[in-house]
């Protein structure tokens, strides 16, 4: 539930509310108040007790209340209607209204009082000066306190009002209802009276006497040279005994005493004390005065407004309860008044003394925190340089501003890099297309590569792209436009490559078989046979194959051993060859076939002759597929032995 601070700085006292709740059933939360200094600027002990409300628990948005009695009051009649119009015409308009001040150094704001004659509006004019209002905000600001409107103490009382139901018709309005009659609030303060007049809820003027309870006590301070707080006591203890008061009082303060002298002289010097009487007929005058000025000025008010026809009166302030003010409010607008308890009609937890000594000072208070809730609108003094900014508001500006040079320098930076890539585009080889033949051709790099005629011979670029159909040059260059210029280099040398991979395939002539592989692995043979040569003795080769078609390469040659020990020497040229397997640069692989005998034996005799015996050796071996031509036999095919 939202909640919200209402600060009525008041004439000699500050009322700071908490209220939540809603409009019809608001609820009391805090109540903080505290006596203006008088030895510090008003505005600073304003915001002092404030933040001291602040402090002690108090949470919401802070509304602050204005004194009328330093605004400018103006009844202006405007021949048109609408809001928006009239706030663009009527600083202009009340500026030939206002002696004294700048219009421009104010903050002008109006309410609606009634429509005029042919569409005309009236309107109620408030221009309040911008220095005591800024003062006001700064020594807030100063204590960390930033209030979100700013209203005129008189709208807050007349909302204050109209929630507590001061407005609606009584029984006696339904027997004799009277269209134009008004109801008026008063709000009697110690140096101000606040008069509302308000006509079926609708608020018809308000003015502000600069005359209040204390100009009793002010006489009384001034005749006998006291402070003011205890011409209070002696004017209410008079009033109250209808007898004279006397009170002892300080002579003079004590002299100021030098920092140099010793203990006994710094002591405290007593104060000389004198005996002051107040008489009973002194402040009886007093009063009598003030009431005749009161009542003297509120005739005037009424006459000056033309209204008379009041059918009730509410009256509150802190000085509403002094004698006397209900026969003048009674004399002067004929019917008897009420007190406005605000308090009844708002939930809180105050006792009954704290009730009846609060009650009457609260109105306003209460009025200005009950404005988010609903009710009559008031005033926003918070315009032009004084208008609240939260905290986005604040950076909003400067924000922009950052944004907007933050997009100047993505501008640059985006023209920059599509300058760079239209350069590397160029480069690669952009499109061309000439505007009078409609030709189509490439910059850059594709340039110097397609603009030679190799390319249309169909003898050089041409590979069958799918059966049937041929990839042609015109295949290629169209293929080239309709992608991005980055991927081209990377298809043209795709479609290089599917050209030769074709042309091997028909000539049968790759370029990673060499040509001498099959003369390496014979040298290599050759360098294996004359390494084990001792062991193997005398021995014939009458056969060798070679096969380096495909994958299944090898080598078949058959040996003849004849002899004793013929096992013995095979069993030598056998570990030649496993030896030769582990070599990394050998062609001969082992057999991935483990079944099959690399040496297959077949015994002989040559009986005829000699009948030595023998054995035919018949021995394949695997060859790898790819392996370094010339690794390690390059040495004896140069005829150089390693």
């Amino acid at each position: 539930m939202a909640r919200t601070i209402g600060v009525d700085p008041g004439d000699t006292l500050v009322k700071v509310v908490e209220l939540d709740g809603t409009y019809r059933r608001p609820r009391l939360l805090r109540v903080h108040t505290e006596p203006l200094s008088e030895a510090e600027p008003r505005a600073v002990s304003v915001a002092a007790a404030t933040r001291n409300a602040i402090d002690g628990g108090m949470r919401g948005e802070v509304r602050l209340g204005h004194p009328c009695r330093e605004a400018v009051l103006r009844m202006l009649d405007l021949p048109f209607k609408g809001k928006e119009a009239i706030r663009k015409v009527v600083k202009a308009e009340v500026e030939g209204e206002i002696h004294g001040y700048t219009v421009d150094d104010m903050v002008v704001d109006f309410h609606e009082v009634g429509g005029g004659i042919d569409g005309a509006t009236r309107v109620l004019v408030a221009a309040v000066p911008k220095d005591g209002l800024r003062a006001q905000l700064s020594a807030l600001e100063a204590v960390s306190v930033e209030p979100e409107s700013v209203d005129l103490d008189t709208m807050a009382l007349w909302r204050a009002a109209d929630c507590v139901g001061a407005f609606d018709p009584d029984e006696d309005d339904d027997a004799n209802p009277e269209p134009s009659a008004l109801t008026a609030v008063v709000e009697l303060d110690s140096r101000s009276v606040k008069v509302l007049l308000v006509e079926s809820g609708r608020l018809v003027d308000m003015r502000t006497l600069r005359l209040g309870g204390a100009s009793v006590a002010d006489q009384v301070a001034q005749r006998h040279g006291l402070p003011f707080t205890l011409a209070q006591e002696a004017v209410a203890t008079c009033l109250d005994t209808q007898r004279d008061c006397e009170m002892e009082v300080g002579q003079e303060l004590p002299a100021t005493v030098d920092s140099n002298a010793d203990a006994e002289s710094s002591a405290p010097v007593a104060l000389e004390m004198r005996s002051v009487r107040v008489k009973f007929a002194e402040v009886d005058g007093a009063r009598t005065a003030f009431l005749q000025r009161l009542a003297r000025e509120l005739f005037r008010y009424l006459a000056a407004t033309g209204r008379s026809n009041v059918r009730a009166v509410w009256f509150t302030g802190g000085a509403s309860r002094a004698p006397g003010i209900r026969e003048v409010l009674t004399e002067v607008f004929g019917c008897e008044p009420r007190e406005l308890d605000v308090l009844a009609h708002v939930q809180h937890d105050l006792d009954d003394d704290e009730a009846a000594e609060l009650g009457p000072r609260l109105a306003t208070a209460i009025g200005l925190a009950l404005a988010p809730f609903g009710g009559p609108t008031g005033l926003d003094l918070r315009r032009e340089d004084l208008a609240y900014t939260r905290g986005f508001e604040r950076i909003k500006f400067p924000l922009t501003i950052a944004l907007m040079v933050a997009l100047l320098a993505l501008f640059v930076y985006g023209n920059r890099r599509a300058a760079e890539l239209n350069l590397l585009e160029l480069e690669i080889g952009k499109t061309y297309v000439d505007p009078n033949t409609g030709k189509i051709s490439f910059f850059g790099m594709l340039n110097s590569i397609l603009s030679k005629p190799w390319w249309k011979d169909p003898r050089n670029f041409l590979f069958e792209e799918s059966r049937g159909k041929d990839y042609k040059y015109s295949d290629l260059e169209k293929d080239l436009t309709e992608m991005d210029v980055a991927k081209r280099v990377e298809y043209l040398r795709a479609q290089l490559a599917r050209v030769a991979d074709q042309r091997q395939k028909e000539s049968g002539i790759y370029e990673d078989v060499s040509i001498e592989s099959g003369y390496a692995v014979l040298v290599r043979f050759s360098e294996l046979m004359q390494q084990v040569g001792p062991q193997l003795g005398r021995y014939l080769v009458p056969r060798i194959h070679l096969n380096m078609k495909g994958r299944a390469r090898s080598l078949e040659f058959t040996i003849a051993l004849r002899g004793e020990g013929f096992r013995r020497r095979i069993d030598a040229l056998r570990a030649a060859f496993n030896a030769e397997f582990e070599r990394p640069d050998s062609p001969f692989k082992e057999s991935e076939n483990k079944r099959v005998e690399m040496f297959d034996e077949t015994p002989f005799r040559d009986g005829d002759k000699s009948g030595v015996e023998g054995t035919y050796y018949k021995v394949k071996v695997d060859i790898k597929d790819q392996f370094e031509p010339f690794g390690s036999g390059a040495g004896v095919a140069a005829g150089v032995q390693r």
